[in-house]
């Protein structure tokens, strides 16, 4: 098996981006694929509490990447019955605790076992950003139709070009129909049009989130 590691990043923090990837890795093992999801937001981590997982956690990201322990006892296992795991970021240390050369070795032993490798990647374009985007063969950035987070996702686009994740693919959230239709939020021509990218999904905003 050879998988596909796909990198989840943003630029701006709080556009949904670890909400897309727990989503995401849902869909895909509910169709029967191998899934498994590696939160890389050392110190931040969050993607644990969205797939409801932090009460589980014994071993992390740099657990593994020190030796501490295997690969596998890292990985907890999806509350329902198809094949979704997480290997959740150590709270307690800092991005530059593992190197983009380790967290690509171990995306490619996980792409030994698994059809999809996500990597929820920390918001900005520091040390944590390089490591995650290090380890993809294909970037999704996620945004929303916010200026500062198109500019933001701008900026990310030609980072990713330029590191070799060519022809990365944008999910626009939390889009208000009602917003749009006033003018007072760009559509989908709009940030098409400004960040020439595919558009792989619109998500519409939730009054409860």
């Amino acid at each position: 098996m050879t998988g596909r590691t796909i990198v989840l990043t943003s630029g701006k923090g709080g556009v949904g981006k670890t909400t897309a990837t727990a989503n995401i890795g849902t869909g895909l093992a509910m169709r029967g694929h191998r899934v498994v999801v590696v939160d890389t937001d050392i110190g931040l981590r969050n993607l644990d509490v969205i797939m409801g997982l932090e009460n589980r956690i014994v071993y992390d990201l740099v657990n593994v990447i020190e030796g501490t322990c295997k690969l596998s006892q890292a990985m907890i296992s999806d509350k329902h019955d198809y094949e979704l795991y997480l290997i959740p970021a150590a709270q307690t240390r800092d991005k530059n605790s593992i190197t983009p050369e380790q967290l690509r070795e171990m995306c490619a032993e996980l792409e030994k076992e698994f059809d999809y490798v996500l990597i929820d990647c920390p918001a900005g374009i520091e040390q944590g950003f390089k490591n995650a985007t290090a380890a993809a063969q294909e970037a999704i950035i996620v945004t929303t139709p916010e200026v500062a987070a198109i500019r933001d996702a701008d900026r990310v686009i030609g980072l990713l070009e330029s590191s070799g994740l060519h022809r990365p693919k944008l999910i626009i959230n939390r889009i208000d129909p009602d917003m749009v239709k006033r003018g007072d939020m760009m559509d989908q021509k709009d940030v098409e049009s400004l960040l020439a990218v595919e558009i792989i999904g619109l998500v519409p905003a939730d009054e409860h989130t």
